[in-house]
């Protein structure tokens, strides 16, 4: 009987399997979506989960399973985008008030800046807002959709709430 012992990836194996199939899962997740932009996004999640699994996976095994997860993410990222275009954000919004026609007006103007602010976001960000906004759901229920951790979860959030504030501020000033 011979005994396998599978080699666990080290940090520098992450380095060495980034730099070596960053190319690779760039040009699949490139053949979905036919822009750049939407297929760098893929790739940094594709390889923050990477990371965040660099001492539970075989060396042998995370190329194979980056390779999976792109297209995974991909197909999941074309399905929401098509769910999202026939689903404005503001559909959720109502706006009931007692006050004058004008503040109701301008809470409509807001949610549709509000829109275009989150329009602004990367793909990834702009699921995240979604998911949040839209589903209602936590950050551990967004965690375990996606797949990405918990703090990361909260931390990308965070910054996609900040750009969103920054945003509307720039646009509130001019």
């Amino acid at each position: 009987m011979i005994i396998v012992i599978a080699d666990k990836m080290t940090f520098d194996d992450f380095e060495h399997i980034a730099h070596h199939i960053r190319p690779t899962i760039l040009k699949i997740a490139f053949q979905f979506f036919q822009n750049r932009d939407d297929a760098e996004d893929v790739v940094q999640e594709v390889l923050m989960k990477l990371w965040l699994r660099y001492g539970k996976v075989d060396y042998g095994e995370a190329e194979k399973l980056a390779i999976i997860a792109t297209k995974n993410l991909c197909v999941s990222t074309i399905r929401h985008q098509k769910l999202c275009e026939h689903i404005p954000i503001t559909d959720n919004l109502n706006v009931v008030s007692l006050e004058p026609p004008d503040a109701q007006l301008k809470a409509e103007e807001y949610a549709v800046l509000l829109e275009k602010a989150i329009h602004t976001l990367p793909r990834s960000e702009q699921r995240l807002i979604y998911l949040m906004q839209q589903e209602g759901l936590d950050t551990n229920e967004i965690s375990i959709i996606t797949g990405i951790h918990i703090r990361s979860v909260r931390t990308m959030v965070s910054a996609a709430r900040k750009k969103i504030l920054k945003q509307l501020t720039q646009w509130n000033n001019h």
